[in-house]
C-alpha cells in the first residue's frame, strides 16, 4: 500500500534550508579555484578564465538559492492546502453533524 512518505522532523527541514549557505560557499570556491587552475595550467587567458570560472561559481550559488526557495514555497503551499482542507472539513461537520455517518 503506497501512502504519504513519513513526515520529516522540524530540525531536519531547518538543516536542509541552512545547508544552502554551505552549498553557496562550495560553489563559489570551486569556481574560484577551478578558474584559477584552468587559467594557470590550461588556457593561459589571464584574467578571463578566472573570471569565467568565478562567474560559473556565482551562478551555481544563485541556482542553489533559487532551488531551495522554490522547494520551500511548494512545501508551504502544500501545508496551507492541507490546513484549508481540514478547516473546510471542520466547517462542514459543524453545519451537518449527521454527514459523518
Amino acid at each position: 500500500m503506497l501512502g504519504k512518505p513519513p513526515a520529516r522532523a522540524q530540525w531536519f527541514k531547518l538543516a536542509e534550508a541552512a545547508s544552502v549557505g554551505i552549498e553557496m560557499a562550495v560553489a563559489v570556491g570551486i569556481g574560484h579555484f577551478g578558474g584559477r587552475y584552468l587559467q594557470d595550467h590550461v588556457t593561459h587567458w589571464a584574467p578571463w578564465t578566472y573570471w569565467i570560472g568565478l562567474s560559473v561559481g556565482f551562478g551555481a550559488a544563485v541556482m542553489a538559492v533559487v532551488r531551495t526557495a522554490v522547494h520551500f514555497q511548494r512545501h508551504l503551499a502544500a501545508e496551507e492546502a492541507e490546513e484549508a482542507a481540514a478547516k473546510a472539513k471542520a466547517q462542514a461537520r459543524e453545519k451537518d453533524p449527521a454527514a459523518d455517518a
